[in-house]
């Protein structure tokens, strides 16, 4: 018996969008004139430098939209104000004939940037999968949800092929179009989805808009550069654009009597709007001009109202989901899992041979502090590997939050509960390679110690990190300030030049430092295990000089103080991660705006 696939139903509404008499223009910077002249002008406002001017449409229900026009046209800022991403400086939004309010909308509506930004590390199904889950479907429709969707778009053989590896241009916009559809979005608004492809991948991209637009009564709006003859076909109505203003709305047809009732004849070799393209700067030459000087007036602020996003997962359902799919991608990323390992596990050999018997002299006491010293070195700087991961995922992070999928918490969470088990592994694999090689105090407690110590530094550089990753534009510029902040860390740490020695303006900077409280609980844990040894003699072992007591006070330490400094380090652990979240939601604000 033949198993229908099931189409998913159309949204209980459909939606007209209209925009009216939409004005965008920027204050134009005086970057030429002198920085003296700048100082004697007189206080006259420049005149700002339009990028759209008084600009009409109307998008139905069913039909696809195309903004089309050269390089500079302004379609991607049209887009992004019909997307409700960017404010107009005048004009109005409707929908459905009453005035558009940007946080209920965006509910209601997807945008698909230009570029695809999916994680590369799941396969087409699981990246599916995993956005249907986060969206709350009762469990047993998902898998029915997720084959459908990919029947739908094209996708059925690559269900089990990774987003990095065996995906063309066109399989992975197709991708990008699915995840808004699992949404079930009434408008959909695409920048440039045939962009970069070949004419065959653009043309099958378009084919499967079409098909959405018509099954499920969307309505698709979407830039696009110079649509050929075949995508044309798919498309209902062009918004022809020149210099910011409309040359012409219509169907193709429309825009050829357009052409005729200007003078124009379209040539028999090419389409009408293949010609119009081409005689641009004529037809804008004959366009009427908007009358630039009257002052706009801004969309009434009542329109633009911040509504509380309610989302349709619980937190706890959200870090469940979250948590699945970080480990899949750390599991998945071996290079990161081998080089954490085998660093972890080489370092600590490496050391652990150099050290090994350190002895209890006056060279035992310069030897231990090198070593932790140098530890501390190699597990702040060695976290920085997952740089990029984080960066990476930061826009689809904004993305998915944005769009009121999860809460931005529940992310911070689960990375967390990752991060934990994974990072306690690898202080293990470096604690028991180097602890027992050196000879470091003998007891099962101080071990432990030692072990809890490390994991909470490697957790804490993870939580540094991954602050920086939310803050900094890229990879480049986030290593640069990692190395730079992690070298001023070190250098306050007391292990140069101790505090007493320190300039009093610079002592906050000696309290702010990372590797002070790390450096002082491994000492520590160490020396109090040689409170009462003595570490240097006088006179052939018949006089002490040095006790381990002796160490701690020199450095102006004490046994009191072995889970003061841990509860430190958890400090800056979590003050860390509190930055990032404060950044985070600063970016997703902004983004909401």
């Amino acid at each position: 018996m033949e198993v229908e696939t099931p189409v998913p139903s159309p949204p209980l509404r459909t939606y007209k969008l209209t925009a009216s008499s939409i004005s965008y223009a920027k204050s134009t910077a005086s970057s030429n004139i002198p920085p003296a002249a700048v100082l004697f002008k007189p206080c006259v406002s420049s005149r700002p430098t339009y990028i759209l001017r008084d600009v009409s449409l109307s998008a139905y229900p069913s039909q696809i939209l195309a903004i089309v026009g050269p390089s500079g046209a302004g379609k991607s800022t049209l887009l992004d104000i019909l997307a409700a991403r960017t404010c107009p400086t005048g004009g109005t939004l409707l929908l459905n004939s009453k005035p558009l309010n940007p946080s209920a909308y965006r509910k209601l509506s997807a945008y698909v940037p230009q570029h695809d930004a999916c994680l590369p590390e799941l396969t087409v199904s699981e990246t599916f999968a995993f956005a249907a889950r986060l969206l709350n479907p009762p469990t047993c429709e998902i898998p029915t949800i997720v084959e459908s969707l990919m029947a739908e778009l094209r996708l059925t053989h690559l269900a089990h092929t990774r987003l990095a590896h065996g995906l063309s241009g066109g399989e992975r916009r197709r991708v990008s179009i699915g995840l808004c559809l699992l949404h079930d979005p009434a408008v959909l608004l695409l920048d440039e989805p045939t962009s970069g492809l070949d004419s065959n991948s653009a043309f099958k991209v378009m084919q499967t808009l079409r098909s959405i637009t018509d099954s499920r009564h969307r309505t698709v709006i979407l830039s696009i550069h110079q649509p050929s003859f075949k995508i044309l076909s798919t498309i209902d109505n062009i918004l022809l654009l020149s210099k910011g203003t409309v040359v012409h709305q219509g169907t193709l047809s429309s825009l050829e009597a357009f052409l005729l009732s200007n003078g124009f004849t379209v040539p028999p070799q090419l389409n009408a709007l293949e010609y119009a393209m081409e005689i641009l700067h004529q037809l804008h030459k004959n366009a009427k001009p908007a009358d630039t000087d009257q002052p706009m007036l801004p969309p009434s602020p009542s329109n633009y109202n911040v509504e509380v996003v309610r989302y349709r997962s619980s937190r706890v359902h959200e870090i469940v989901v979250l948590y699945q799919r970080f480990w899949k991608i750390i599991f998945r990323t071996k290079q990161l899992l081998v080089t954490n390992t085998f660093q972890a596990l080489g370092v600590g050999l490496v050391l652990g041979t150099i050290y090994v018997n350190i002895g209890f002299d006056k060279a035992g006491i310069e030897k231990r502090l090198g070593l932790f010293a140098f530890t501390l070195t190699f597990l702040l700087s060695s976290t920085t590997e997952t740089l990029p991961i984080f960066i990476n995922e930061r826009p689809i992070l904004l993305r998915e939050t944005s769009s009121g999928v999860y809460r931005l918490s529940s992310y911070l969470v689960a990375n967390t509960l990752v991060f934990l088990p994974y990072l306690l592994a690898i202080a293990i694999v470096y604690s028991i390679s180097v602890y027992f090689l050196v000879g470091l105090c003998a007891t099962w407690q101080a071990f432990a110690y030692f072990v809890l110590v490390i994991w909470v530094i490697v957790l804490m550089a993870n939580s540094f990190v991954l602050f920086l990753s939310s803050v900094t534009p890229n990879y480049l510029a986030g290593t640069s300030l990692v190395t730079v902040l992690l070298a001023g860390f070190f250098l306050f740490s007391g292990y140069f030049i101790s505090k007493d020695s320190l300039p009093k303006f610079w002592l906050g900077m000696h309290y702010f430092s990372m590797y002070k409280y790390a450096l002082d609980a491994l000492l520590i844990n160490e020396y109090s295990c040689l409170i009462s040894r003595c570490l240097i003699w006088y006179d052939e072992n018949k006089t002490c000089m040095v006790t381990g007591r002796d160490v701690l006070d020199k450095r102006g330490l004490h046994e009191r103080q072995r889970w003061t400094n841990v509860y430190i380090l958890i400090g800056f652990f979590a003050f860390y991660r509190l930055l990032c979240l404060i950044v985070l939601l600063r970016r997703v604000s902004r983004s909401k705006k």
